[in-house]
């Protein structure tokens, strides 16, 4: 495996934090939990919508932030709250994978922040036709009905707590919307081929693409002397979204990333956790998914159907989620088109 070794010193373009740190507001949009010294989960509160969680890496000299949310508005904040932690620049952004919860904020951290992903990631945010199709093109269609519905509900909802929660998500899902019109995608300028290491400071921190699993560019952030992982959605508290996974080379990557030497897990969604336990759980449920939409691929039995007919209750236990038979028809529809492909 190549290695290469990038040792950016910091620049005075770099995005600047307050001269002081303070406590956040009432009504911020991250949640930061330290993990280990200067390493932070920074997770959304519900008076925004974020999408995605972050790790915020404070060295000696500069910030390095791991994913940039769901919208400008949402990247905007992050620099903005940050201030409540460290007076330090934000010098380096890591994009774990390409979809749009972890890198619609890109366009508020460049050109003075190096943002850093895999070539797959950039490819992808470089394309022409990003903003139509796959996950963005459908969150950029539904967003206007989504906002309608839930103002239909807080008008109608009699009950002043509900309505209340209702209007902050009225409020939120604005936000989003009007952010959303001011979207320029905006691709890494480092490309990662499989490994970089970043020196900052006294603190080492390896970023590593360790082969296909939840996209085809999938990138981690390990620091090793202080045994954390920054996993994106490789590995997350639940089960990851499934859309443009490679379903039966996931397990192999994350027996990889089962092999680093880490206590704490920042994931891309829910809330951080400890140890590699979840590893072996979400190795299992891909391997049976996948066993079981192959075998209905080879019956010829359509994935709508094959979606209703496959059981993964043998893994509710670790998965809240599963409470019967049945898995969501675009997991299955992505099984089917990486199994069709391939044997084309």
């Amino acid at each position: 495996m190549k290695r290469s070794v990038l040792a950016l010193s910091v620049v005075a373009c770099g995005v600047a934090a307050a001269a002081f740190r303070g406590q956040p507001a009432a009504d911020a949009a991250y949640r930061f939990q330290q993990i280990a010294p200067g390493i932070y989960s920074a997770i959304g509160t519900g008076s925004m919508v974020v999408g995605s969680n972050s790790a915020v890496i404070v060295n000696r000299d500069d910030v390095l932030i791991v994913d940039s949310h769901m919208s400008p508005e949402s990247g905007r904040a992050m620099l903005e709250e940050l201030k409540a932690i460290t007076d330090k620049p934000v010098r380096f952004l890591v994009n774990t994978h390409f979809h749009y919860d972890h890198t619609n904020g890109n366009q508020v951290f460049s050109p003075a922040v190096d943002i850093i992903g895999h070539d797959f990631t950039r490819a992808k945010l470089a394309g022409a036709d990003y903003m139509q199709t796959g996950l963005l093109g459908a969150l950029l269609a539904g967003v206007p009905k989504q906002l309608a519905d839930l103002e239909s509900r807080a008008a109608s909802e009699t009950d002043p707590a509900a309505r209340a929660k209702l209007a902050q998500q009225v409020k939120a899902q604005q936000g989003l919307a009007s952010s959303l019109k001011e979207l320029k995608p905006t691709p890494p300028n480092v490309a990662v081929d499989d490994r970089m290491t970043l020196y900052r400071g006294g603190r080492e921190i390896r970023i590593l693409y360790l082969g296909r699993g939840h996209t085809g560019g999938d990138l981690v952030v390990y620091l090793p002397a202080e045994r954390v992982l920054c996993s994106g959605d490789l590995l997350v508290n639940q089960i990851a979204n499934l859309v443009d996974g490679y379903v039966d080379e996931w397990p192999a990557t994350l027996e990889k990333l089962k092999a680093l030497d880490f206590d704490d897990v920042i994931p891309g969604h829910g809330d951080p956790f400890k140890g590699k336990e979840r590893i072996g759980w979400f190795q299992d449920y891909l391997r049976d998914l996948w066993r079981q939409a192959s075998a209905l691929h080879d019956q010829h039995v359509p994935a709508d159907e094959a979606a209703k007919r496959i059981d993964l209750t043998a893994h509710k236990a670790h998965y809240a989620s599963i409470t019967g038979p049945g898995v969501n028809p675009t997991a299955v529809a992505r099984i089917y088109a990486v199994i069709e492909k391939r044997a084309d």
